[in-house]
């Protein structure tokens, strides 16, 4: 895919898609109350702490799916409380092996605005099939979670500068709390993986978490401010910013505390592979590459496309998700048994 067919694939989404929604949404700044955002004093170990015990998960609608497969949406209560209670029931798609027998977990994170978990279903298919269990994870203020009136994503990101942190604070929350549950007992091996907003979440929870065997970030970035300065669908937010006189600057101090490349993952470079679109209107290349010098250049991926356009790759994108799952887990196994040139087997996770 060309640079100009790249660019024309992203601007018309971005144009009818995300900058019209944000187009007829009021106006959402609100002013910064005086030390409310302290990250001096608010290290990610603290914020973004989760409880003890893991959540309770309540499964509903399963069914079976190719034979050794259950599909079932599943639901638990975030560890955060939001104004809006909607928001506070996270949500998500489980495809699990029968019997709950599998080779390990992969929780995936969609992006922003995302009102389904269709694009993600193609990148973990692979995976699913090769016998690891996918939870699909929504985010704060989408799809269920978004309060009556709103679109999915409105209250995510947007001018509100505080609510955008206490909503990314949540939504790194609600996957460390997943982490938590999948490993109550025995300790199976998750893999994070997030796209766009979804990757700058699992990223940030990989800075405050070790428990992940491993970390995929598709269309990832360093710098969380950047995508609201460098892309046309966030061209009203970043007016009405301007107009309450928060600049680029400003508005990268007030997020550093959210963005990854501020810190250090505590994964290992070996156990994190990146996705990054070479004409990509929102995550920049610098912002991806940003990311990746920051963490030790691990094994990074460029595709010739955009943002959205990533979907046009998402066989090319499933491959480097199930590749990068299938060599951790007989990394693991030829760890755990000191045997090498094996593949793990099914687990029983009771």
């Amino acid at each position: 895919m060309n640079r100009a067919f790249a660019h024309f694939v992203d601007n018309a989404i971005e144009f009818t898609i995300g900058r019209y929604k944000h187009l007829y949404t009021p106006d959402q700044f609100n002013p910064i109350p005086d030390g409310v955002i302290d990250w001096p004093n608010n290290q990610p170990e603290s914020f973004f702490a989760i409880p003890d015990e893991p959540p309770d998960l309540n499964f509903e609608q399963p069914y079976v799916f190719h034979g050794d497969r259950v599909r079932s949406l599943f639901n638990f209560p975030s560890a955060v409380t939001s104004p809006f209670p909607t928001n506070n029931v996270v949500h998500g798609l489980a495809d699990l092996r029968a019997n709950r027998k599998s080779r390990g977990a992969l929780i995936l994170v969609h992006g922003y605005m995302m009102s389904s978990f269709a694009l993600l279903q193609l990148f973990g298919e692979l995976v699913a099939k090769s016998g690891v269990d996918v939870y699909y994870l929504s985010l704060p203020y989408h799809m269920q979670r978004a309060p009556l009136g709103t679109w999915s994503g409105q209250y995510s990101l947007s001018s509100d500068v505080v609510r955008s942190i206490d909503s990314f604070r949540q939504g790194v929350i609600d996957v460390r709390s997943l982490v938590s549950w999948i490993q109550r007992e025995p300790r199976q091996p998750v893999f994070l993986a997030g796209m766009s907003l979804g990757a700058f979440t699992c990223c940030m929870a990989s800075v405050v978490d070790p428990r992940p065997v491993g970390l995929i970030s598709l269309l990832g970035g360093a710098d969380l401010s950047d995508i609201v300065f460098a892309s046309n669908s966030f061209y009203l937010i970043r007016q009405s910013l301007l107009r309450h006189g928060i600049r680029h600057g400003d508005l990268e101090q007030y997020w550093a505390g959210i963005s990854p490349g501020n810190f250090r993952s505590r994964l290992p470079r070996e156990h994190i592979v990146m996705v990054a679109g070479e004409h990509d209107p929102i995550i920049t290349p610098q912002n991806a590459a940003q990311l990746w010098r920051a963490w030790d250049e691990p094994d990074i991926t460029w595709l010739p496309c955009g943002h959205a356009s990533l979907g046009l790759y998402a066989r090319q994108v499933g491959d480097v998700v199930f590749n990068f799952v299938d060599r951790r887990l007989d990394e693991l196994y030829q760890v755990e048994t000191g045997k090498a040139g094996l593949t793990i087997p099914v687990r029983t996770n009771m």
